[in-house]
């Protein structure tokens, strides 16, 4: 024993255990976040939870014998769980108030960071005490190492994980995209060929499912072909099902269509019970498990909204065999990542969008294929007798050729033909809203005489479209507050004597339209609808409770959808809308956890599963029931933007960020927005409280546009000139997109081109910093055709070919904070 005791005590085993200790924290610190986020695994958390709580209090008991070198081994015990409950109140207590304030992504970066500073702690207590009783103990070595195992594991716990607070800043997001001629984009045979190969190979038959799941444990691949196989054909949808069927009568739907247009294939999994009795368990149920044949790609990604100036900026990384897991955190579906993707390789490439407004995940490999899984990020449990669940939708597009624009213009165009009629670029106005415009006086059945009265002074009322009623409209007595009535729906009679439906009348007879603001899934507790709803018998599953304040109406129970329904139906009928704003201001996972264990006997994501699709459902049967109607998708501001919502939707309040009013970079921040979701969306839409030059205004200009109305009677010259433009360029933005140049918030000159071969704008941003001449190569036309350039205004700057626009481009004198608009057409 005092032999044991000499080399606990000797410089060479404390600096071993130091490192062995520390090592195994600052491992478990890397893989935290990946493990409880974007591949959440309960039995990888737990033993990551039991490493850490055992190395820290086993750090803890040796600090205390390095101080107490005289004590008992058994004493140790006691210091070893103090060292453990110490650790465990810091590290799961802090993980639970940083969960009130923080996105789940970094919760666990908190924790990871507690085990490494905990840790860090107490090396540096038992150099500090080593060195005491003997100054041949290495202080000043031990500390350094700790403290780099300390920098360096948190750094890569940040950095090399998509949740990582430093992945996307370590990512690239500096594109410089190559040019090619129109007939380099066009549609070819290999395209054809391309997309015809993964149908065949996926969904011509039952040998080779796309989709992969767990039943009992076991792989569904592993058993399918015991399964029962039939197969239909809709003719008039173009959908074919493929269905499988086991023994305990589980039934499993394939539903994909092949765009042929867009040359996408679409497809959901549908799993249900058909039997007498639960089935067995439901694992790892991905919707797609397939391998994409592109080699050594690069992945391009967008960022989602979160409030920030630098909202769905594009990133790009290299994608070898470690791969990236990529996923939603929050339950809302774009707030971290856009669920889209672009892999592009040497001679081919694929886009992938993901259609599923709750948590998502997806996963890109990389060895002779590209591997790639699509899913929930959490579904576990069985499935009650009539019970069903669904995956999320996939879209898959392939392309020839090595540009990734070709990829990134097929994928809008294929948003464009699933909207339909849906969308229809459109200029918009603020008449009233709860928060934005400095004005609020108009806000009232005589502002809007006021704004029409000033819009026709102006000779631009014949240009709107549609008049925005914002947050704010209906009876607020109740609360005192916007927040807190929600739910009610009915009209504030002092600001609207006649009702909304005699302002609609009104503004119909000038040719607008009434888009009108609603939220229908949170309830605040101050609300009738909440006191009405918890007190009535039967609909206690209508409601998804919490302590923290507002409650969660419940979409996933199929009578509270209908309710909901029909209450907000009813609501725009009455109200003569025809533009549906819907806004989305919570989280909901943490409802939809609670809910799995009220609602669901501890299922994990069935909740959400039910919840998602009954939000379709919803959304399906307001634009079946209210004629011509149009849809919204707001949430906070471009947070729930996916490809299920943008079948149905248009985010015309893309980012948060354009409501901080403080921000002197808002125009910059919108020209942001419109060059990185243009990549992907034909349609969205954002405003500039700040709005009132030139350059302001131009800032805004895409498929939709919308100021505040006071913009009349502080900068009317300039929103007048603002409408004119639109006017001029609004059906290119719906046409293939160029970005011209890289566009971050360290460029001083941004472009972008939009129209066909045929005809199109090159709108150019001059900001701080760029004076000067400035060249521009345009990018789609065709080669030997000649073409006219000029600006908006019609000065005439070029008459070339193709070849030598996209070649030689356009050379103009730019002036600081200025926007310049070129237009080009086929001779």
């Amino acid at each position: 024993m005092k032999r044991l005791r000499e080399i606990c005590l000797s410089p060479w085993f404390l600096i071993a255990a130091q490192i062995l200790l520390t090592g195994a924290i600052a491992v478990g610190a890397v893989f935290y976040p990946y493990v409880s986020v974007a591949a959440y695994r309960l039995w990888k958390v737990v033993l990551i939870d039991l490493t850490f709580a055992i190395c820290s209090g086993m750090l803890f008991a040796f600090t205390y014998f390095q101080k107490h070198p005289d004590c008992k081994a058994w004493h140790l015990d006691f210091p070893f769980f103090v060292g453990a409950g110490v650790f465990c109140a810091l590290f799961f207590g802090g993980q639970a108030i940083a969960a009130h304030y923080a996105q789940p992504s970094l919760v666990c970066l908190i924790g990871a960071s507690v085990a490494l500073a905990f840790d860090l702690a107490c090396v540096v207590a038992q150099d500090v005490f080593a060195v005491r009783r003997d100054r041949k103990f290495f202080l000043l070595i031990t500390v350094p190492i700790v403290i780099g195992v300390y920098i360096g594991a948190t750094l890569l716990s940040l950095a090399t994980l998509p949740h990582g607070l430093a992945f996307k800043s370590l990512s690239k997001d500096r594109h410089a995209f190559a040019v090619a001629s129109a007939e380099e984009f066009a549609v070819t045979d290999a395209d054809k060929q391309a997309v015809t190969d993964f149908y065949k190979k996926y969904f011509d038959g039952f040998e080779t499912p796309v989709f992969d799941f767990s039943l009992g444990g076991d792989s569904f691949r592993s058993v399918a072909s015991q399964w029962a196989h039939r197969s239909e054909a809709d003719i008039d949808t173009n959908i074919d099902r493929w269905y499988y069927t086991n023994p305990s009568a589980l039934e499993v739907c394939l539903e994909v269509v092949l765009y042929e247009e867009t040359l996408t294939v679409e497809w959901t999994v549908y799993l249900e019970n058909k039997g007498m009795e639960n089935s067995l368990e439901i694992t790892d149920l991905y919707a797609m498990d397939a391998v994409i044949d592109v080699v050594s790609p690069t992945l391009y990604f967008s960022g989602g909204s979160n409030e920030a100036n630098d909202d769905f900026a594009l990133y790009s990384r290299s994608l070898g065999k470690k791969g990236y897991t990529f996923s939603a955190a929050s339950g809302r579906s774009s707030e971290t990542y856009l669920p889209f993707f672009n892999l592009c390789g040497k001679d081919r490439g694929a886009t992938l969008g993901i259609g599923w407004s709750g948590d998502w995940t997806a996963s890109f490999s990389h060895t002779d294929q590209t591997k790639v899984r699509v899913g929930q990020s959490a579904l576990c449990g069985y499935l009650a007798p009539g019970e069903s669940i669904r995956t999320p939708s996939v879209a898959v597009s392939l392309y020839a050729g090595g540009n990734p624009l070709k990829g990134f213009n097929r994928f809008r165009a294929d948003i464009k033909r699933g909207l339909g009629d849906r969308a229809k670029e459109s200029n918009m106005l603020m008449f009233a809203g709860a928060e934005g415009q400095d004005d609020t006086s108009r806000a009232d059945a005589a502002g809007t005489r006021e704004y029409v009265a000033a819009l026709r002074s102006a000779g631009v009322l014949d240009a709107l479209d549609y008049a925005w009623y914002d947050a704010g409209w209906y009876d607020t007595a109740g609360t005192g507050a916007w927040r807190g009535s929600v739910g009610d729906w009915v009209v504030d009679t002092q600001k609207y004597p006649g009702g909304l439906g005699a302002v609609g009348a009104y503004l119909e007879e000038y040719g607008v339209k009434t888009l009108l603001w609603y939220e229908p899934e949170r309830v605040p507790v101050t609300s009738n609808l909440f006191k009405t709803v918890s007190a009535t018998a039967g609909c206690e599953r209508w409601l998804i409770t919490s302590s923290c304040g507002d409650a969660l109406w419940n979409m996933g129970d199929a009578e509270a959808c209908a309710y909901m329904a029909d209450r907000i139906a009813t609501s725009l009928l009455e109200n003569d809308v025809f533009y549906y704003r819907q806004d989305f201001n919570m989280d909901p996972k943490p409802y939809w956890e609670k809910a799995d264990k009220e609602f669901y006997d501890g299922r994990t994501g069935f909740a959400e599963n039910m919840y998602v699709t009954g939000e379709y459902a919803f959304l399906d049967a307001l634009l079946n029931r209210v004629p011509d109607l149009k849809i919204d998708n707001c949430a906070s501001g471009g947070r729930r933007i996916d490809l299920e919502m943008c079948r149905r939707a248009v985010p015309l309040w893309r980012s948060d960020y354009q409501c901080k009013k403080e921000e002197t970079d808002l125009s910059e921040a919108a020209q942001y927005q419109t060059y990185g979701l243009g990549l992907w969306l034909p349609y969205s839409c954002i405003t500039n409280p700040n709005a009132s030059s030139e350059y302001d205004f131009r800032s805004l200009l895409g498929g939709y546009v919308m100021c505040y109305g006071d913009v009349l009677f502080y900068a009317k010259d300039s929103y007048v000139g603002f409408v004119r433009d639109y006017q001029t360029l609004k059906t290119y933005f719906a046409q293939n997109y160029y970005p011209l140049t890289p566009c971050t918030p360290r460029e001083n000159f941004v472009a972008m081109q939009f129209g066909e071969e045929t005809a199109g704008a090159v709108i150019l941003y001059a900001r701080d910093g760029a004076k000067g001449k400035k060249n521009v190569k345009l990018n789609g036309l065709s080669e030997n055709k000649t073409y006219s350039v000029r600006t908006i205004e019609g000065v005439a700057l070029k008459n070339a070919t193709g070849a030598d626009l996209m070649r030689n481009g356009v050379t103009i004198s730019t002036e600081e904070r200025t926007a310049y608009i070129i237009l080009y057409s086929e001779e």
